[in-house]
């Protein structure tokens, strides 16, 4: 019964993805990465959080608790319901400057705001290189949760199946099938978590199980170099959100400014789950459920609560909150090669290429989520190091501040060779996050060899926008039409 309805889950949503066809305008690059600027808030509300609802929140977020408690819950929805009002600000801007410059990923957007093909090149291989272990996690999880719940017992049919419909998806519509599938998923996890938490209340106070937090709390000596790395991190990683390649990857899909503005607002109602996921850690912990490590929380406690054909709809909420990030992440990862990489492609030419380097990145991803998990776990670790040290450019560009390119590279190159030198090597750092290191002294290369200046004039006509970016204070349109 239980494979019945994770099959069903499936095939509905591959239907989900070819209605989204049906929207889709000229079927060229700019409509398949960014839906030609076309969705409202609703979408860009579902698509914009994807990374906190997906494979992660059925494994790592339950795992945590119920290793660490209340603990590692203050530290992941502090930084989480920080990141909210920093991204309230900041990602309509950011909008802004990918319509300015007719952009679509975000080495588009400062190759044409600084006029630097290097800076361009430093910036994709900076995210290509610290999103690679992000598909990885997506299957390591998906085949942890499916084979936990008995679904599939084979690994590599599984991750071979997951990887056909992720290209399915981005083969029929691009972005558009991400965001329709993605609401769909949205929808099922909260029918998920609620079903479970209703079973779950049936047989416990809440109130006890809550308690079993409070005591572990009481029970634990937290020092200050613990706080400090927790207070740092949540500062790094708040910041870094808003700028993470997903989010930016969806917000370039915004009819407007105004339409990310209000998704943002609303942003923080995603958070109403975590409290529940919170319930199940401790439901697991105070049954003494047998799990062979804490990330089977989730997975031990549906077993023990839902019958068979609940389990299967579980088991297909999982494995879309696994794909949509998946999709999403190929998507960015096609786009940076064929765009930004491979130099003189005609655009006509970069969605096939596209999805070449796609089918190339799932089978990567595949095989090292079999081979190096270890390696895996280390980059993943570091995901937020590389891409947080791309604000200093986005903050800039905002701005309009003048700024040699060369010291932009070289402030994104330090950075992140510090803070994955630090982390690696198990330097003390008093606790300091090690990414945030590198983000003072990239910004720190940048402020001090960039030769940051204002620029003498930015002169605004009816759809064109001039700023100034040559060495010579020449100036250059941004712009010259109000549409992608």
């Amino acid at each position: 019964m239980a494979i019945i309805f994770f099959i069903l889950i499936l095939t509905a949503s591959i239907i989900v993805a070819i209605i989204s066809k049906r929207r889709a305008g000229a079927q060229n690059i700019k409509d398949y990465l960014t839906a030609s600027r076309s969705f409202g808030s609703v979408f860009i509300f579902f698509l914009g959080i994807g990374e906190t609802y997906s494979i992660g929140m059925m494994t790592a977020f339950p795992g945590g608790i119920y290793h660490s408690g209340y603990p590692f819950a203050s530290w992941f929805l502090s930084y989480v319901l920080l990141a909210y009002p920093v991204g309230y600000f900041l990602t309509p801007r950011i909008w802004q400057l990918a319509r300015n410059t007719n952009a679509a990923t975000v080495p588009d957007i400062f190759r044409k705001v600084f006029n630097s093909r290097a800076l361009e090149i430093t910036v994709a291989f900076n995210i290509i290189f610290f999103m690679i272990p992000w598909a990885t996690i997506q299957f390591s999880g998906l085949t942890l949760v499916l084979s936990g719940l008995n679904i599939v017992s084979s690994r590599w049919l599984l991750m071979l199946t997951a990887g056909g419909i992720v290209f399915m998806y981005i083969a029929i519509s691009g972005i558009r099938a991400s965001a329709y599938v993605s609401v769909m998923k949205d929808l099922l996890v909260l029918f998920i978590i609620g079903t479970i938490v209703m079973a779950l209340l049936k047989t416990d106070n809440p109130a006890t199980l809550f308690q079993i937090g409070t005591d572990e709390l009481h029970n634990t000596a937290i020092t200050g170099r613990q706080e400090s790395f927790a207070m740092s991190t949540m500062f790094f990683q708040a910041i870094g959100m808003p700028i993470f390649p997903l989010t930016c990857a969806y917000l370039m899909t915004a009819r407007s400014a105004r339409t990310v503005m209000r998704a943002q607002i609303f942003m923080p109602l995603y958070m109403v789950v975590f409290p529940f996921m919170m319930l199940i850690a401790f439901y697991a912990k105070y049954h003494h459920l047998t799990l062979s490590s804490p990330n089977d929380a989730f997975i031990e406690t549906v077993k023990t609560l839902l019958p068979p054909a609940m389990i299967g709809v579980v088991a297909g909420g999982a494995a879309l909150s696994a794909l949509v990030v998946l999709s999403g992440t190929c998507l960015v990862i096609g786009s940076l090669v064929a765009r930004n990489l491979v130099p003189g492609l005609p655009e006509k030419r970069q969605k096939t290429a596209s999805q070449m380097v796609i089918m190339l990145y799932i089978v990567v991803s595949m095989v090292l989520a079999t081979m190096v998990p270890t390696l895996v776990a280390h980059l993943y670790n570091m995901t937020y190091f590389g891409v947080t040290q791309l604000l200093p450019c986005f903050l800039l560009a905002i701005l309009s501040i003048r700024v040699r390119p060369r010291a932009l590279c070289a402030g994104i190159i330090l950075g992140d060779a510090l803070g994955c030198g630090l982390y690696l090597s198990g330097v003390d750092t008093l606790g300091i996050n090690p990414g945030l290191i590198g983000l003072v002294v990239n910004t720190a290369i940048v402020f001090l060899a960039g030769n940051c200046q204002r620029p003498q004039k930015v002169q605004h006509h009816a759809e064109q926008e001039y700023i100034v970016v040559e060495e010579n204070w020449t100036e250059r349109p941004l712009s010259t039409s109000s549409g992608s």
